[in-house]
């Protein structure tokens, strides 16, 4: 099963700037694309999808946890 992320917001706005912030992926090498644009589903609810597009780093590379 692949991995993907969802966006749920009240409004259409919102659900846009969620999407945007996939974009911080971006540091870790990490491409998303979008594949639902923001939606209404129903009353004032909002989604959105989007699936990565490059393999995020194993664990231990790459990324530094600082505690």
């Amino acid at each position: 099963m692949g991995v993907s992320f969802g966006v749920a917001a009240d409004t259409a706005q919102e659900c846009a700037e969620g999407l945007a912030l996939l974009a911080l992926l971006r540091q870790f090498g990490v491409e998303v694309t979008v594949t639902l644009l923001p939606a209404q589903v129903g009353g004032h609810r909002w989604i959105a999808r989007a699936v990565p597009m490059t393999q995020a780093p194993a664990v231990g590379e790459g990324l530094t946890v600082e505690r």
